[in-house]
């Protein structure tokens, strides 16, 4: 996920705001693969269909992975074209191997040619750019639990209603048999020891990889056992009550310096990125894989002659704290969109349409946090996940995702650092975690 543009972008932002708006047939908007389009007669209640006739375009960006497909939103956005007859949606995508879609946003922002609809942004960095629509809180919103966690200053900006537990570490279960592992690992202490035992047997304990991979792996890693004791580090670091430099971020680092300093990830790791490193794992190449749940989507589809289990991330004294997003990752629309209806119509269709809504939770192997949660078909592994949410209290986020408080835009660019650092062989640990806090001071508001 993470190649970041860099800081000059960012300052542009309110500068060009009066000029930023839905710019549907700029060429500017045009991205790696060609959109989708549907279109059809005019609908009522939009401006531009009652005074022309003509059919309405409205611009969205989508966010292609492995799961997600470029067909799958193309499918969605047939049925909408079906269901919404004068609407005509103009798909567009980030480039590949980014993080987010931050950068690309930014980008078309301060080009004037900001999309109507955005899904997966840091909502928290648009809101600052004064770049996205109220949601009003209607009857559809309020089917969704716990809406009111992700407003900010009282208002909502996002459509989403998923849990997406992240700090998982899935495991091939034959590896673990060869190498006499009996039980997972809780604790720190354990999850060494599972390394150990595993490469004593010529297998390769832990994968990662390069791009944004190295920072994710990194942050699941080590904030479990940071965020369990304080469920507002974030917008504590913003009151500079906690640093990154304390001793608990520093031991916390230490443990992950010592999987990489004992051997325990594969070599070249930053020479593979996120598409390759999933694929080594369904190969069997390394027992242990952190991840998010929608690995377990991929893992459903794939081909193979072991089976995959599934552990919370490990913390110092082995207590279970999942970290993952709760209404995170939904859709937005642009306040400057010339048809905030029909946008506002696409956003809520795409998240919460029954059929839509159940693709999306099966698709990326996620879970309904509607109040009458609508359920699909699990596969064994994604039993596992939901059985640990079960026992999990809420969750809060880690790396560029809520913790009290969003993050200083970018700051997972950094974590990725300090983590690529530590696979290069970088063991001044003081200095790496100083970089996070350097990267803060410079970048708060």
């Amino acid at each position: 996920m993470k190649k970041w543009l860099g800081i000059l972008v960012t300052t542009m932002l309110v500068s060009v705001l009066s000029a930023c708006g839905s710019n549907s047939g700029s060429e500017a908007t045009k991205s790696p693969e060609k959109g989708s389009e549907a279109t059809s007669s005019p609908t009522s209640g939009s401006e531009g269909a009652q005074a022309t006739g003509e059919p309405v375009e409205i611009v969205f960006q989508s966010w292609v992975t492995p799961n997600l497909t470029a067909e799958y939103y193309d499918g969605l956005i047939e049925r909408f074209k079906a269901e919404n007859p004068g609407i005509k949606v103009k798909r567009i995508q980030p480039p590949a191997n980014e993080g987010s879609p931050d950068n690309y946003l930014k980008t078309l922002l301060a080009s004037g040619d900001f999309p109507d609809v955005v899904t997966n942004a840091t909502i928290q960095m648009f809101v600052d750019a004064d770049a996205l629509l109220e949601i009003p809180i209607d009857d559809e919103i309020q089917k969704i639990n716990n809406y009111e966690a992700e407003m900010i200053d009282g208002k909502l900006y996002n459509i989403s209603a998923i849990r997406q537990p992240q700090s998982l570490v899935f495991y091939n279960k034959k590896l673990f048999e060869q190498a006499g592992i009996t039980e997972t690992p809780k604790t720190w202490a354990e999850m060494e020891a599972t390394a150990e035992k595993l490469a004593a047997k010529g297998i390769t304990p832990l994968l990662t990889a390069g791009d944004w991979t190295a920072g994710f792996t990194f942050s699941i890693l080590t904030s479990s056992e940071i965020y369990n004791h304080n469920r507002t580090w974030y917008a504590d670091r913003y009151d500079e009550k906690v640093k990154f430099t304390d001793a608990n971020w520093i031991e916390a680092a230490e443990y992950y310096n010592n999987l990489v300093r004992k051997g325990y990830f594969n070599k070249g790791a930053l020479s593979i990125d996120y598409t390759a490193v999933e694929q080594e794992f369904l190969k069997g190449k390394g027992a242990m894989y952190p991840m998010g749940s929608w690995f377990s989507a991929a893992e459903a589809g794939a081909e193979k002659d072991f089976e995959v289990g599934v552990f919370a991330t490990p913390t110092k004294d082995g207590t279970q704290y999942l970290l993952g997003g709760e209404n995170a990752g939904g859709y937005a629309v642009s306040k400057n969109s010339k048809h905030p209806e029909e946008a506002l119509k696409f956003a809520k269709f795409m998240m919460l349409d029954p059929e839509a809504h159940k693709g999306y939770l099966k698709a990326d192997a996620l879970f309904s946090n509607l109040k009458e949660p609508l359920k699909w078909d699990m596969s064994p592994l994604q039993t596992e996940i939901y059985n640990l949410l079960l026992n999990n209290p809420p969750m809060v986020g880690h790396l560029n995702n809520k913790v009290g408080r969003v993050p200083v835009a970018g700051i997972q660019d950094q974590y990725n650092k300090v983590a690529q650092n530590i696979l290069l062989g970088d063991s001044d640990l003081s200095k790496l975690m100083a970089s996070l806090d350097d990267y803060w001071n410079k970048n708060k508001q």
